[in-house]
């Protein structure tokens, strides 16, 4: 995978492109949490130091957020297309 850090980066440049409301989180362990909403649903992105990108959402199912996400990406490309599969509105 990339460098977190970059790949951080290119997922805000996406979501600023997208007019996507998100905030983050730096952590002194180097770790970066990223809180988007998106269509009323709420989705949080870990850049883990152990490099791999986390990705969750919170909803009525899985109300409480803990450090353990949903799904973990250690390749690039798979985290890359599940940012767009779920950001991306195909109808447009």
């Amino acid at each position: 995978m990339e460098n977190i850090k970059k790949l951080f980066q290119s997922t805000i440049e996406f979501l600023k492109s997208m007019s996507i409301r998100h905030e983050y989180t730096n952590f002194d362990s180097g770790a970066i949490m990223l809180d988007v909403w998106h269509k009323d649903k709420f989705y949080v992105i870990q850049f883990d130091v152990d490099n791999y990108v986390g990705f969750s959402e919170v909803n009525d199912d899985n109300m409480e957020f803990d450090t353990i996400p949903d799904e973990k990406f250690y390749d690039e490309i798979k985290y890359k297309n599940k940012l767009k599969s779920t950001f991306v509105d195909e109808s447009c």
